[in-house]
């Protein structure tokens, strides 16, 4: 299999339009309902943040959002960076630096002027489908400046395509492979998954429990899923097994809000508090959340589960190893000995 769209971001920009049509709606209306503010036209929209380093090297990261699994992962990469580092953010991202104090901060309107002539050697990313890493990749393919895009998540079908000529930093050679899709411009190199090497080396799990109760993890906002099937599967295993109902951090929609007051009608426990991953102590349930190969590499038992599983689904699930719930619990992947956040500096600087 392969991605629906791997060429074109418009073309999957549109398809993820479809699967969440409320939303676009709304982006739509409010942009054509906005009357222009000659002061906000003016207003910095973006902010570049540099440190001084002593190597040769200027590595550019765009970063469009603080969370808990990509930025982070490219946050893990500052330590390792001797040269001088610039990181380009939303200018309304409250945003925490390693060692503050070291940096400078300066808003900007237009990022693609701001980045012309600062000797830029290196970019890195999560990717072009947001509006920072938009920017940061029209500017190095136009300076032909050396681009890359890290991983930050399981790959699907559904992924975004990745930027012409770039290269991408994959957790394996097969997610590069798949996200790849044919294209010969596109350069894989496997580097692992920073949250999952953390993970392994953090400290160890000590009070499991295999017999407490499950938690689903939900997954309705996920825009790969059909929504009656997500809920279909949390409500069936959640039934079954008397499994707790974790909503997903995304499902704060109207409709999701919805199907939780169901469950808890129906008679099913919603966890809330949400547990982080670091908290689960017992089995863990969902339908394709990375999660659960977080909760396989601390020793926890794992399974997938959904009833009328898409072929996609299926390889998905084999891809990375998931196992159905009644079969022996997830392995933990294979974590390799390098830290990946060192590797992608080497990589970045040239070193490697």
């Amino acid at each position: 299999m392969a991605l629906i769209h791997p060429h074109s971001l418009e073309r999957w920009q549109e398809w993820r339009d479809t699967r969440r049509p409320a939303a676009a709606l709304r982006g739509a209306a409010s942009r054509l309902l906005r009357r222009p503010d000659p002061a906000q036209a003016a207003a910095p929209g973006f902010t570049l943040h540099t440190r001084e380093g002593t190597g040769t090297s200027r590595v550019l990261l765009g970063i469009d959002a603080a969370g808990p699994t990509g930025q982070e992962s490219l946050l893990a990469v500052l330590p390792y960076l001797h040269g001088t580092v610039e990181v380009l953010t939303p200018a309304d991202l409250d945003l925490s630096l390693p060692g503050d104090a070291d940096w400078t901060h300066h808003p900007v309107i237009e990022p693609r002027a701001a980045l012309a002539g600062r000797g830029i050697t290196a970019v890195l990313t999560t990717g072009w489908e947001h509006p920072v890493g938009r920017e940061v990749h029209a500017w190095a393919m136009r300076a032909d400046v050396p681009n890359a895009v890290l991983q930050d998540g399981t790959v699907t079908p559904f992924s975004a395509p990745l930027p012409p000529r770039t290269t991408l930093l994959a957790w394996t050679e097969a997610d590069g492979e798949f996200r790849r899709s044919g294209r010969r411009e596109i350069e894989v190199r496997a580097v692992g998954s920073q949250r999952l090497w953390e993970a392994s080396h953090g400290d160890p799990v000590e009070d499991v429990d295999p017999e407490a109760t499950p938690l689903f993890l939900g997954e309705l906002a996920a825009v790969e899923l059909p929504r009656r099937l997500a809920a279909s599967a949390a409500h069936s295993f959640c039934r079954s097994t008397g499994a707790r109902y974790q909503p997903g951090p995304a499902d704060g929609d109207r409709l999701s809000r919805a199907t939780h007051s169901l469950l808890r009608r129906r008679g099913i426990t919603v966890q809330d508090p949400p547990l982080a991953p670091s908290e689960f102590r017992g089995p863990v349930v969902s339908i394709m959340s990375a999660d659960l190969l977080e909760a396989a590499v601390r020793g926890l038992p794992a399974w997938v589960h959904c009833p009328h599983a898409p072929d996609w689904l299926h390889e998905y699930w084999e891809r990375y190893g998931l196992r159905p719930h009644g079969a022996p619990a997830t392995a933990a992947p294979p974590i390799g000995a390098d830290e990946p956040a060192r590797l992608i500096a080497q990589i970045l600087e040239g070193d490697a």
